[in-house]
């Protein structure tokens, strides 16, 4: 697995959009309200980037690779290489998760 090619998306959408995001959310609304509808926002975007788009096959990728189906296989990657357009899935796969994780620190701050 290539970490550096997780690690951009990473700390593109999850760091600096999700608390951008959150921030401006926070300032404008200045309520725990807003910070919970975030996270659960975030929590749909993970499923949305955590799903396929196509079925699966049953055995799995492994399946897939001897049975010479490289489209079914290939679909299945979260980062398609390491260059800088990344793939929807990715996006929001990684933003979502950073608005989950940072309403639920704001709101652990706001509340303790």
């Amino acid at each position: 697995m290539d970490w550096h090619a997780l690690a951009a998306p990473l700390l593109r959408y999850t760091l600096l959009g999700a608390v951008l995001t959150v921030g401006a959310a926070y300032l404008a609304f200045s309520s725990g309200l807003t910070l919970l509808l975030l996270a659960g926002a975030g929590v749909l975007l993970v499923v949305l980037g955590a799903g396929e788009a196509g079925a699966a096959p049953a055995a799995g990728v492994e399946a897939a690779e001897d049975a010479d189906v490289g489209t079914t296989a290939e679909g299945m990657q979260l980062v398609p290489g390491s260059g800088s357009n990344y793939s929807l899935r990715a996006k929001l796969l990684f933003y979502g998760l950073g608005l989950v994780v940072w309403p639920l620190a704001g709101l652990a701050v706001l509340l303790g």
